[in-house]
Formats: structure tokens, sequence, C-alpha cells
């Protein structure tokens, strides 16, 4: 069975499990959250580097606390590879240094078996952050899960979203990972943030389309199809932009944390 060890733990989050505990439990006590009457189904959470987007991703991850998952579907952008379809990882686990978690596979699921719009890569996956990058918060909220996870090449959104969703379960969470605008001035990065959050929270997948920037796109044209398909309701919990900590208001990106019920 593979075993993927982590590639930005020690550069992107700390190496050291008590310290990267301690990070995220710290982060979690500062996001403060309403408790919403139905259990989340979807999460869209950034995935750059904890010291700037922790923060603003532990107001999604905590809205998962109390509740109990066996299926964590995980999607994001390939940064490294070009590809057409999803990109599925083999059977096996993945590592933080928090332990390891077991990954599903695509020949877990009967309809998922035969689909050639899903490949399997270690490959792709090996060097990828963006879903690296979320596991250490769904540890430390959650007991007890799996994941699937997933990387976007080209791919037609609307049919992929179709896919998802017959996968999706009472006891399953799709997880977005994905960035808003990237470099732009401070300014004119949160206009823009604005623009791409205001399509998002309005389902609509046409005007996402049109004017959204997230380096996640792919995977949020899905998520608003699937969103759309099952009359879910997204909420923004949280927005920030790289600035804020660390004071370069030149060249930003933009974070969000959206949770859907």
């Amino acid at each position: 069975m593979l075993i993927r060890s982590p590639v930005v733990a020690g550069t992107f989050y700390p190496n050291e499990p008590i310290a990267l505990k301690k990070m995220i439990e710290d982060f979690l006590a500062k996001a403060t959250i309403e408790k919403h009457k139905n259990q989340p189904k979807a999460l869209i959470v950034p995935h750059a580097g904890y010291i700037y987007s922790g923060q603003t991703a532990a107001y999604a991850f905590k809205t998962l606390r109390g509740y109990s998952y066996e299926k964590i579907i995980i999607l994001g952008p390939s940064h490294h590879f070009s590809f057409i379809g999803l990109a599925s990882a083999p059977k096996g686990f993945w590592e933080t240094p928090l332990g390891k978690i077991e990954t599903i596979a695509k020949e877990d699921f009967k309809n998922l078996k035969n689909n050639s719009e899903i490949k399997e890569s270690a490959e792709i996956h090996e060097i990828e952050h963006c879903l690296e990058v979320e596991l250490p918060f769904l540890q430390i909220i959650l007991n007890d899960f799996k994941i699937f996870p997933l990387l976007t090449g080209a791919l037609n959104p609307v049919i992929t979203a179709k896919i998802i969703r017959e996968i999706l379960t009472e006891n399953s969470v799709l997880i977005i990972s994905s960035d808003l605008s990237h470099y732009l001035p401070y300014k004119e990065a949160q206009m823009l943030d604005k623009v791409t959050l205001d399509a998002i929270l309005a389902n609509d997948f046409e005007r996402f389309k049109k004017f959204g920037d997230a380096c996640g796109k792919t995977a949020i044209e899905i998520l608003i199809s699937i969103s759309q398909a099952k009359n879910w309701r997204p909420k923004l919990l949280k927005y920030s932009n790289s600035g804020e900590t660390t004071n370069e208001k030149q060249a930003v990106v933009g974070y969000a944390s959206i949770v859907y019920y």
C-alpha cells in the first residue's frame, strides 16, 4: 500500500507535531462562528502557508466540529501537471506530522471503477501541496475518516459535478481547496475577490465562470454545479488576504472560508 509522505511539512506548516497541533488549535480558538442547525455539506478553504491563510481556513474547518464523516472528498487544482479529467490517488495512506490517513481509491466506488474521466496517479499527487495542507486541520477536528483526494485537470465541470454527486452521501463532506486572486495590489485584490465571492455566494455558475478569479476555479465550478442541483446554500465565514499578515500590500493573495448547508 502506498504511503505518501508530506512534502510541505516544515515550510507551509510546522513539521513538529506539538507545534502543529498548537498552531491549529490556536487558529480554531480565535475563529468565532455561529452554530448552524444543519450539518455542513461542503467547504471552500484556502491552501497557502498557515501563517498566511491558516486563520482564515480555521473558520470553515470549525463548522465540522461535533459531526462525524466517514468520507472526505477533497478536490483542488494541480499546480505542477497538465492532464485531462480528474487525478485520484492510489489506495494507501497519506501521512502528516499528526499521523496517517487512509485513502479511498477509485476502485472502491462501484460507480467510478470504469469511469474514464478519473485517472489514478501517484506521480501527480506526489509533490502537490493543495490537498495536503488541509489534512492536519481535519485530523484535529475529526475522528475515523478516510479521504478521496482528487486534482482537477482540463474537464467539463458540469459533467464532473454529476460524477461527484454520485458518491456523495450523508456521511461525506466535499472540501474544495482554493485561494482567490493572486499577486494584485491590496485594494484591487479586495475588489476582484468581492466579485468572485458574490458569484459563489449567489450559486451563479455563469457569473463565476466569466468573472471569478481563483486558482481552484475548476473545482469551485464543480461545487457550484453540485450546490445548484442539491439546493445547498453557501455562507461566507471569513475573507482575508496575505497583505493583512505580511503588511506587504503591493502583491497579495486572497483567501476565503465558505461553508455549504
